[in-house]
């Protein structure tokens, strides 16, 4: 804080936007512990400037947003990197803050994070959790997150078609009245949701549960929309979902899957994270068992990835 002193509290609260608006664009394509890295001394002064510099009234408020903000990207890098302890705790800080400062779909989208990492142990919960997580968001993008990503993988996690099939409708619902300016581009985000996320979160849930003939609409859109976004990290994800949909059909493609999936973690080398090592594990899995061969190179090769 010693040099923060010097600088005006507004100059420095725009730089600390600044950043976290660079941050938030170069996210898909930035390794995710060099975003942690970057967020971790803007997270200690968004928290800090408040108090030093005894904010009170719309001012205080402002960097309250800004702290939830921030802490909020960090639980997202966090729980893509497989620290979903650190995420769960980063996430529960920044939607108390969100909520103290009035900004309820950023709340909305940082208890999402907790059912992300609860769905893995308890898809019960998980849903209760998302419901909660989409009352709070109220009517923003991050509802149209929370219905097709959380409330639809959720359902997928125990099987239930019917219960994917009403989230995937109610997410486009919701998608379908936000305005324009509400969509953004693909991949994370913290005010807007794409298109092409909620296509891909779909065809995702679609193909868990079983039924990747009905997933394959949402495919093509999302990859449509994805193909030349530049978007590194969502072009991988829309690699692995494929991947899985030609595993999942009636006749599985090892060859075509195995080829989606070494593209991914060619594209991921340098971007590596746990989150595509994951998949890479899980997809070589349903293909032991849709085929009764292992993708054993590429598990091999991204092991040591986190």
């Amino acid at each position: 804080m010693n040099d923060q002193a010097l600088v005006s509290t507004g100059d420095l609260y725009e730089s600390c936007t600044r950043t976290l608006e660079r941050t938030l664009e170069e996210y898909e394509t930035s390794d995710l512990a060099d975003i942690t890295t970057l967020l971790t001394p803007l997270e200690q002064t968004t928290r800090m400037v408040p108090r030093a510099r005894r904010l009170r009234g719309s001012a205080a408020l402002d960097w309250m947003r800004l702290h939830a903000a921030v802490t909020a990207t960090m639980a997202g890098a966090a729980y893509d990197r497989g620290r979903h302890s650190d995420a769960v705790s980063l996430a529960d800080r920044a939607a108390t803050v969100a909520r103290a400062a009035g900004d309820s779909a950023l709340a909305g989208r940082s208890l999402a994070v907790r059912a992300r990492v609860v769905r893995q142990h308890s898809p019960a919960v998980a849903l209760q959790l998302a419901g909660a997580a989409g009352r709070i968001a109220g009517t923003s993008p991050a509802r149209a997150m929370i219905t097709g990503k959380v409330t639809a993988g959720s359902y997928a996690a125990v099987g239930d078609v019917t219960g994917v099939r009403n989230a995937v409708t109610r997410a486009w619902k919701i998608m379908e009245k936000l305005d324009a300016s509400t969509q953004g581009r693909p991949g994370f985000a913290l005010d807007t949701y794409s298109p092409a996320d909620l296509a891909l979160a779909c065809a995702e849930a679609l193909t868990t549960v079983g039924v990747p003939e009905e997933a394959t609409p949402h495919l093509e859109r999302a990859a449509a929309l994805i193909a030349d976004s530049g978007q590194t990290g969502m072009i991988v994800a829309v690699h692995m979902a494929r991947a899985r949909t030609v595993l999942a059909r009636d006749r599985p493609n090892l060859d075509e899957a195995e080829n989606h999936v070494a593209h991914a973690v060619t594209l991921s080398a340098q971007r590596p994270a746990e989150w595509v090592a994951r998949l890479v594990r899980d997809i070589s899995a349903l293909a032991g068992r849709r085929t009764g061969h292992h993708m054993d190179d590429l598990v091999a090769a991204t092991s040591a990835w986190s």
